[in-house]
């Protein structure tokens, strides 16, 4: 489950379909049905390579999802999977790098804090255009995923669009072991807590910090979720139901099947009740990171501050297919607590900061950022100075016009 809630079964396989008739039964016509028998025996007759008939019907499979026209559904083969179940668990080998395709363009959402990318000076919103020199445009990004991984110490060249530049960079994979909290630290009695995915630990490491950072004296927090792209919707839901009251409403999915429609509620007491947030976004906060986001700032337990966010509001299923295959499919979109959603569009999407603090232009990677010197930070620390309650904080949020 990546970002998005296990919505439904399984499904049929095309095959399956086609052998029993159903397709008639599922609205298909019989010109459509004719077609594509018409097709699949040319290819087994006439087609100057020899295609087997399993070979067809994977890639039958294959192409009924790319036509659906949507970045985020694919038919994984069993090596695809794998990587994908490596990259939430926290532990595989790349360069560590979170990406969208968008506007036809793989976009980098944000690299990890302490990869190989980072240390690169890859940054949010640079467009991968090449891979070892091979064009990227017209691959899925799980093709992209693919070959950005490797053994560890051997080495992959990016091409990148920046802007007017198009730098090339060459980087060394590695193993990452992705811890969810980055960094923590005290400033006065404001504790500092930096979030940077949502893998399979991040609500327990949050938790156990910020319990650490209680203890040693803080009394307000600074939660960053800046460049973090998200991951699992599962500890999405938990972190955000470390702040909010039981009962409190975190996220909604709505979808076209029943069971694509849920609304997510906190479960618990609130964990630090009274303790003024603020939670720090901008551009490569996404999905996950979205979701917790819109629930404290919807709920008023959290003064956002930072630029808007990235704006990936839909849900993918994963579902176990035949023969280790899986198939990632968009089944719902997600929506805030007051049912905003946050997919963005050419011209709107995200959601937008109660205090915008938008960042110099020329910025070091913020895993490299001192906190302490940090723009944002800076504001987050302003607004929290001296206050000992949520509303107080919220007191000190300026009146939009």
């Amino acid at each position: 489950m990546i970002a998005g809630a296990i919505l439904g079964a399984g499904l049929v396989s095309g095959g399956m379909l086609i052998e029993s008739g159903a397709w008639r039964e599922a609205g298909a016509s019989t010109a459509s049905i004719r077609l594509l028998d018409q097709v699949m025996s040319r290819l087994r007759q006439d087609y100057v390579d020899s295609i087997s008939t399993d070979d067809m019907y994977r890639r039958a499979a294959s192409g009924f999802v790319k036509e659906l026209d949507d970045p985020y559904s694919v038919l994984l083969t069993p090596e695809r999977y794998r990587r994908l179940r490596e990259l939430t668990s926290g532990r595989y080998a790349g360069i560590g790098v979170e990406i969208d395709l968008r506007d036809g363009f793989i976009t980098v959402i944000a690299p990890l804090a302490g990869t190989p990318a980072d240390s690169a000076g890859i940054r949010p919103g640079d467009r991968i255009t090449s891979i070892d020199g091979k064009p990227t445009h017209g691959l899925t990004m799980e093709e992209v995923q693919a070959a950005l991984r490797g053994a560890p110490g051997t080495k992959v060249k990016l091409g990148l669009d920046r802007d007017a530049d198009h730098p090339v960079m060459t980087l060394t994979r590695r193993e990452i072991v992705y811890h969810p909290v980055q960094r923590s630290a005290l400033f006065g009695s404001a504790g500092y807590v930096d979030l940077a995915t949502f893998s399979e630990r991040a609500a327990g490491e949050l938790r156990h910090t910020i319990d650490s950072l209680r203890a040693a004296g803080a009394r307000s927090l600074i939660l960053d979720l800046r460049e973090n792209p998200g991951g699992l919707l599962e500890q999405g839901i938990s972190v955000a139901d470390l702040f909010l009251d039981k009962g409190q409403t975190i996220a909604s999915t709505r979808g076209r099947m029943p069971e694509s429609n849920h609304e997510f509620d906190d479960d618990e007491a609130q964990r630090w009740r009274g303790m003024p947030i603020v939670v720090l976004v901008d551009s490569g906060t996404a999905s996950a990171a979205e979701i917790v986001a819109g629930a404290v700032q919807d709920n008023k337990r959290a003064v956002l501050v930072g630029s808007p966010t990235y704006g990936k509001g839909s849900a993918q299923s994963i579902y176990p297919m035949t023969d280790g295959y899986a198939l990632k499919l968009t089944s719902a979109r997600w929506f805030t607590p007051n049912g905003k959603t946050i997919e963005r569009d050419s011209t709107k999407g995200g959601i937008t900061p109660d205090v915008v603090v938008r960042p110099p232009e020329a910025e070091q990677p913020l895993a490299t950022r001192d906190p302490a010197t940090d723009p944002v930070v800076r504001r987050a620390l302003e607004l929290l100075n001296g206050v000992r309650t949520p509303d107080e904080l919220r007191a000190r949020v300026p009146k939009r016009r």
